[in-house]
């Protein structure tokens, strides 16, 4: 019987050491929190972030004065709203629009 109360209280005490442990690095953690909320552990994540949220933001948006143009950014309207709606069912349509993903990859990576 002493020999189960000793086991059950290391195992409660090294809990106890591994939650306090938990608990101080994620006080300590530093975050960076950009316009819309999201959360970044290190500035110049959310500096890339940022920029690219500035250089995107209009793809996502669906304002009736948006409606009147063909494009946004260079972007087909129907493509956009496959993106961000819709989806893309098939490999046909993804082979329709491989040159807007190109263009989309290259905004974003650049």
């Amino acid at each position: 019987m002493d020999i189960t109360l000793i086991a059950i209280a290391i195992f409660i005490l090294v809990a106890i050491v591994f939650l306090v442990i938990f608990l101080f690095k994620s006080t300590n953690k530093k975050s960076f929190t950009a316009e819309d909320g999201s959360i970044f552990d290190n500035q110049s994540d959310l500096d890339l972030y940022e920029n690219l949220y500035e250089k995107t933001k209009l793809l996502f948006c669906n304002d009736e004065e948006n409606s009147s143009s063909q494009q946004i950014l260079g972007f087909e309207k129907s493509y956009l709203s496959k993106l961000t709606a819709e989806g893309f069912p098939d490999l046909k349509t993804l082979i329709k629009y491989r040159k807007q993903f190109k263009s989309l990859s290259d905004l974003i990576n650049s």
